[in-house]
């Protein structure tokens, strides 16, 4: 049994480490991560691309990066429009350090019936300009194999 002066010292410690843990990332990409699966989800499109800093960009698989808030828009409606309707999010690590953020997870895409389009993963950088958090580059590749291609590829 742990004497009050050994128990209070643990205590202290792990207070102390909850702290330093949620203190890991001030930019809240797990909550921001939300919003953006909630409104792609709803379809609206224009405020997915508000998340991003005007010369943010994305990197998605086999094409080329857009860049600026209205290829990006484009972008995220060229992928809506093929049926991937709704997005999964999940953040597996975040971290950020004064007006720098980074974070990666897993994505899933289904179709509106919830048929799997695509999942894979994901890396996102994020800065804070006026602030305010903004993604200003994202980068995602798929688990699946391409069409074709061996399954264990």
């Amino acid at each position: 049994m742990m004497s009050g002066k050994r128990l209070w010292v643990v205590m202290l410690l792990v207070c102390a480490m909850a702290g330093i843990a949620m203190a890991a990332d001030e930019s809240n990409y797990a909550a921001r991560s939300a919003s953006w699966e909630k409104e792609y989800n709803a379809g609206k499109l224009d405020a997915v691309a508000a998340m991003y800093t005007a010369d943010g960009c994305r990197m998605p698989p086999n094409t080329q990066t857009v860049s600026g808030n209205a290829a990006i828009q484009a972008q995220l409606k060229k992928g809506y429009d093929m049926g991937g309707t709704k997005v999964k999010i999940a953040v597996s690590m975040a971290e950020s350090g004064g007006n720098i953020s980074h974070a990666s997870g897993t994505f899933e895409i289904m179709k509106a019936d919830g048929t799997t389009i695509d999942k894979g993963k994901w890396m996102s950088v994020s800065k804070k300009s006026g602030g305010a958090w903004k993604i200003q580059c994202d980068i995602w590749n798929s688990d699946m194999p391409m069409p074709g291609a061996p399954a264990n590829q």
